[in-house]
């Protein structure tokens, strides 16, 4: 008997194709701001060029009696603690905000592909509570996840060289790390198992049975203890499927970001040279420089967005399909399934 993990694959594609295509502006913008939250905002990586310590504002020459050549330290005024601590609160709010909202928005994704109407508004509405449910679960989870990783470590170190600084030897410090890579190791596979489980097979039921994180757990466990040939099959192709699509996604995106930057960089130089380089730059050019490069990294963020639509549609498809097959009252795209399958 042939397996749903390997059939799936190509009727997930053929639903991704029946979702996006015709090209429809509208779903697709609206899965973009979807992949913004499930996907972590952008598909590119681009490396950290900044450099602003490099910057050379003078001679060095004895302000506030430093010698040239030193940096005066920064004083740690109660004032300036306070910023920090206000500067750190505000990321973590935001942080948040950003993770809850990513809770909410894979069932919204879900909803959106088994329905194929993505109404933003709508859906959030109706699955705040069960993303708000999830983002605890995530946060419990990489709490525990977190705790069992310093205790073993701590474990290792202790059995190795001992908690006293004065018993570190470099020789020892690297044997824990060697101990410590096989177990980190297989904690990240059980971790990210048992996290991507969640968002894939998880949250469905969730969404069809109206359960909280651990009841959906128990609904979906016989299920994968009776079925294990085909989730293990699955967790194989994913793995492979995920790294095909990242290749594809770079690739694509790579091209996009050569293609946008042509336009930029020549109305950007254009202004420059046109106004006699760095001697005639003045801070009406240089602010619409600014803005032309901000414009610039906006674009680049939506293209990558719009470039994950598809991939992470087909892959989410995929984990739907393999899901309804091993159990029909886990189908979330039930009408999909029968229209792809009737072609």
């Amino acid at each position: 008997m042939s397996l749903s993990a390997l059939d799936s694959i190509d009727d997930a594609l053929q639903a991704t194709k029946g979702l996006l295509l015709p090209f429809d502006r509208a779903i697709w913008l609206r899965l973009a701001v979807v992949m913004f939250f499930v996907g972590g905002g952008g598909g590119f990586s681009f490396p950290n060029t900044s450099n602003f310590g490099g910057s050379d504002f003078g001679n060095g020459g004895g302000v506030g009696g430093t010698p040239s050549g030193q940096v005066q330290p920064p004083e740690f005024t109660p004032e300036l603690m306070g910023l920090i601590a206000g500067f750190a609160l505000v990321v973590l709010l935001i942080v948040l905000v950003l993770a809850v909202l990513g809770g909410i928005m894979e069932f919204v994704f879900v909803e959106s592909l088994g329905t194929e109407e993505v109404r933003l508004k709508q859906y959030v509405s109706e699955n705040w509570g069960r993303g708000l449910r999830l983002f605890g679960f995530r946060i419990g989870f990489g709490l525990l996840n977190l705790l069992v990783v310093v205790a073993v470590l701590a474990a290792i170190a202790a059995a190795t060289v001992g908690f006293s600084p004065e018993q570190w030897t470099p020789g020892g410090l690297i044997g824990v790390v060697l101990l410590a890579i096989p177990f980190l190791i297989l904690d990240a596979l059980v971790a990210g198992t048992i996290t991507g489980f969640t968002t894939m097979f998880v949250v469905p039921i969730m969404l069809l049975e109206e359960r909280g994180v651990l009841s959906a757990w128990r609904r979906f466990w016989p299920t994968l203890k009776t079925e294990w040939k085909e989730y293990v099959s699955y967790g194989i192709m994913a793995f492979i499927l995920n790294i095909v699509t990242a290749i594809a996604q770079g690739i694509i995106g790579f091209v996009l970001v050569l293609v946008v930057t042509i336009p930029f960089a020549v109305v950007g130089f254009g202004l420059y040279f046109a106004l006699g380089g760095a001697n005639g730059v003045g801070v009406i050019v240089g602010s619409v420089i600014l803005v032309l490069a901000v414009l610039f990294v906006l674009v680049v963020i939506v293209l990558s967005l719009l470039v994950k639509v598809p991939f992470q549609s087909f892959l989410r498809y995929y984990a739907l399909f393999v899901l309804g097959d091993t159990n029909d009252s886990f189908d979330a795209v039930a009408e999909v399934r029968a229209s792809v399958r009737a072609d």
